[in-house]
């Protein structure tokens, strides 16, 4: 795969036209595991900053989430695998950093056996562990059924190895310019730390989250590779803490609002004032916990760095949070104007299956005999109302992508910033990671690694 001759007629090696075309996906796929001389000898990149770009493709992700989505729901969720694929290749394909694309090569059905091999290994660990803890409980503490529930321990480190173990297998399925992104294996240090921090953080009321956060992400970082140049996080946690603090002090507030009213319940006055500033705290503390989800990412990426390539983040925490509030508003109004469009005519299907006319929906013993109707009689009204809801939450997901998860995604990639960028042509093509599991624990567990994806 390594361009030798440098000759005008010969293709660049980050040309994914050369992995798609009429080539069918199984060879592609091969093409994709054995290109393991390919180099950026040829890559031209500006020596200075570059800015990605975000393409956003026009209608097309709608109908993309859309059609993806009704085959899911048709399909009771066994479609999800190739709906997750099929919308990671498009989000994938739409950020370009000096006007190529990145690539997404994880397929549908390597997901799919990835989560039924991560079934048969949850369901063997945690029948083995429940039955050792539950045989505790029986033998230690006189079968308290409080004891039983401890059993529910065995399956928190999980939850961070699927995290770890997800992230790994979307690196090794990621390529820019055909070199491969990979993370090393640290799936179980990743478990043992995060069990770690969690305990800090709840042992403290929650004050050392911002360090929880960021030394978890610097674990992640610093074993992130893009072809053979290496991330490393920089930074202190202690710059996270300077945002997360104002949580605390409007928690602080509510609570001494709360105290107020207990102290003074006969007065109305105090316990209008109290009871406003509670309002006005819990409104501001949703926008101040997703101001600094921003800020953190912000603060990441601006102390991150690719072999001797730099990051800068210039993200506005404010372009965000009024995509969230003003695409959450956009997606329940359009998602209740389709289920009523929807309602309309499946009542009118439902009605012309079962021979009613309008006439018989304005006589009341018409309606009382349909009501004492047996079931029999009504299944195709049953059967159109659930697919009238199944409809509607298809478009509620399409929706979702298209008002809030896309644009938060191309605000994030837009804010971007690579300095000294050309040193990335410096990267060689790494190993193919076979990544088995595929992120079948994260599926099996419902683990969200980002991006509502």
């Amino acid at each position: 795969m390594t361009d030798a001759t440098g000759g005008p007629s010969s293709p660049k090696p980050w040309d994914l036209e050369q992995y798609r075309g009429v080539t069918p996906i199984a060879q592609r796929k091969k093409q994709w595991e054995d290109d393991a001389e390919l180099v950026l000898s040829r890559a031209n990149l500006p020596v200075g900053s570059l800015r990605p770009a975000y393409e956003t493709g026009g209608p097309s992700l709608f109908w993309l989430a859309l059609r993806t989505s009704l085959l899911t729901v048709l399909t009771v969720g066994l479609y999800r695998f190739w709906m997750t694929a099929s919308l990671r290749r498009h989000y994938w394909k739409a950020i370009r950093v000096n006007g190529d694309p990145m690539e997404y090569t994880g397929t549908g059905l390597e997901k799919l056996m990835g989560f039924l091999f991560a079934l048969i290994i949850l369901a063997v660990y945690l029948g083995v562990v429940n039955l050792l803890l539950t045989y505790v409980g029986l033998s230690y503490f006189n079968g308290n059924p409080l004891a039983l529930q401890v059993s529910i321990i065995a399956a928190m480190p999980l939850f961070f190895f699927a995290t770890y173990r997800a992230r790994r297998y979307i690196m090794a399925r990621t390529r820019w310019r055909g070199i491969r992104f990979g993370m090393e294996n640290g799936a179980w240090g990743y478990t043992i730390r995060a069990l770690w921090y969690w305990f800090l953080t709840i042992a403290t009321a929650g004050l050392l989250y911002p360090y929880k956060q960021f030394m978890l992400a610097k674990f992640i970082a610093d074993r992130t590779w893009y072809g053979d140049l290496k991330f490393h996080q920089n930074g202190t946690w202690a710059g996270l803490f300077a945002y997360w603090v104002w949580i605390y002090i409007v928690v602080g507030l509510m609570a001494l609002s709360v105290w107020g009213a207990a102290a003074d319940p006969g007065n109305p006055m105090t316990m209008l004032i109290a009871w406003g500033i509670f309002l006005l705290g819990y409104f501001a503390l949703m926008i101040l916990i997703m101001r600094y989800e921003i800020v953190a990412f912000r603060y990441m990426w601006s102390n991150r760095t690719l072999g001797e390539a730099t990051f800068r983040c210039d993200l506005a925490p404010g372009k965000i949070i009024s995509v969230y509030v003003v695409g959450s508003l956009l997606v329940g109004v359009c998602t209740a104007l389709t289920l009523l469009v929807v309602a309309v005519v499946a009542g009118v299907v439902g009605a012309v299956a079962l021979g009613i006319s309008g006439a018989d929906l304005m006589d009341p013993s018409a309606l009382e005999s349909m009501q004492s109707g047996n079931l029999e009689q009504s299944w195709p009204l049953i059967v159109s109302t659930i697919l009238m809801y199944l409809i509607a939450f298809a478009f509620f997901v399409a929706y979702t992508q298209v008002f809030i998860t896309r644009p938060v995604l191309q605000r994030k990639a837009e804010s971007m910033l690579i300095e000294k960028a050309g040193t990335l042509s410096r990267a060689r093509q790494r190993s193919h990671d076979a990544a088995a599991e595929a992120g079948g624990f994260a599926d099996a567990l419902g683990v969200d690694v980002g991006a509502g994806i």
